[in-house]
């Protein structure tokens, strides 16, 4: 996998801070679910935003977070302060030599984009191709207990917008459509930040996504099944076998 956010990693928190995610309403949701005391994964923990809140509700569970890049886990150990095990890989390759109670995913590597109906929910991400995906899966559930949860973030269709986040800084992303498969297709999201109409950070990245079957088959396949959603809409929740 390709780092993906290196060049933007100084305007990130500015930018999910801004509204995009609300990080307490997600860690209070996560660990309704959860419950105290267990063993934690966060895949793709970013600069340690829903670690940070997840530990201050629950001091006694276990987090492990990881992320493929660098520049982003530096301001997470800064934030979290050895409170949480942070280590560089991706949830493809990682052999982390533990298994966890719970797997997260905020959109960092996995989310599912809700369309409305279950029955359209479309499994996706930063991770590129059929195979690699199936891979990942599979790996996340090698990390799992038995009877462990996939906590996968329920997020809406990307659109272009504009956003001011202070301090001067504008923030845009655009979104192209790339190519479409049987399976899946992809697009390019592009992410702006601009100050005094100069662009001083930007950077691009594909999603992943796949149709609403393979969604299903990809998950049964790799061992899980679906449980339901929170109370909150936030996650759609899969069980271990």
């Amino acid at each position: 996998m390709v780092n993906q956010y290196t060049e933007i990693t100084k305007y990130y928190d500015l930018w999910v801070t801004s509204g995009y995610y609300d990080y307490q309403s997600l860690a209070k949701e996560a660990h309704s679910i959860v419950g105290d005391g267990r063993q934690v994964l966060e895949l793709g923990v970013g600069t340690g935003l829903l670690a940070q809140k997840y530990i201050e509700l629950d001091p006694t569970c276990e987090f492990t977070g990881i992320d493929f890049t660098a520049s982003m886990l530096e301001i997470a150990k800064q934030r979290l302060v050895n409170q949480v095990k942070l280590i560089e890989a991706d949830a493809v390759t990682m052999d982390l030599n533990a298994k966890f109670d719970v797997a997260i995913s905020n959109g960092g590597v996995w989310g599912i984009l809700d369309r409305g109906d279950q029955a359209q929910w479309q499994f996706g991400g930063h991770v590129p191709g059929l195979e690699a995906n199936r891979q990942g899966l599979a790996n996340v559930g090698r990390h799992l207990k038995e009877g462990g949860l996939l906590l996968l973030h329920l997020q809406k269709p990307h659109d272009d917008f504009d956003k001011s986040l202070g301090e001067g800084i504008v923030y845009s992303q655009c979104i192209e459509e790339g190519e479409d498969t049987p399976n899946y297709y992809t697009f390019e999201k592009r992410y702006f930040f601009k100050k005094d109409v100069e662009i001083v950070a930007q950077e691009q990245i594909t999603i992943t996504v796949f149709k609403p079957e393979t969604t299903r088959q990809m998950l049964t396949e790799s061992g899980f099944d679906f449980q339901g959603t929170n109370n909150g809409d936030r996650f759609a929740i899969y069980k271990k076998r």
